[in-house]
């Protein structure tokens, strides 16, 4: 949706939900044993984090990409999500948030992927981003700090376990 502001063109971005056939279509997803296995054949655990990685495709802003069926993608923690908690409790949620700060995560629950709000999220983002040591605030940016620590998880996991420890130490944490 496009739109002025003086000379400026200000560029609405529209979040399309899922609507009934992508709704219908994460349900079977979700009940598919071959769809679940690709999923979870694409997620790793990290010695020393409790999150779970994500080890396949990377969007832009650093979230894993998931190929449910053929011309359906998705957001990979938001698949997670409808796996532990159902596609009607993913469609009730305004947005899913990372407490864990790891845009790769695809652990739900407390400390890691949890329902939140635009607003909640955003202000945990702006909180957060400029605490020394946080991901948020990651000179690499998120895209390619992600794409970064997939191909160390990809590679072997203990790689990102000494890369976490190393930044506690530099830390302090």
């Amino acid at each position: 949706m496009l739109g002025t502001l003086g000379r400026a063109t200000v560029v609405r971005v529209v979040t399309v939900r899922l609507g009934e056939a992508g709704s219908a279509a994460l349900a079977a997803g979700c009940a598919s044993p071959e769809v679940v296995a690709r999923y979870r054949a694409k997620v790793v655990q990290v010695d020393g984090s409790g999150c779970q990685w994500w080890t396949g495709a990377v969007s832009g802003r650093g979230h894993g990409r998931f190929w449910l069926a053929r011309g359906r993608v998705l957001v990979a923690h938001r698949f997670a999500f409808a796996l532990a908690n159902g596609v009607a409790a993913l469609a009730a949620a305004e947005v899913l948030g990372h407490r864990c700060d790891n845009p790769l995560c695809q652990r739900v629950g407390p400390g890691h992927v949890v329902t939140s709000s635009y607003v909640e999220n955003r202000r945990e983002w702006a909180a957060r981003r400029d605490v020394t040591g946080s991901p948020l605030g990651e000179v690499r940016g998120s895209r390619r700090r992600a794409r970064e620590l997939r191909d160390l998880a990809r590679t072997d996991p203990a790689l990102v376990a000494a890369d976490l420890v190393r930044l506690r130490r530099v830390f302090g944490e």
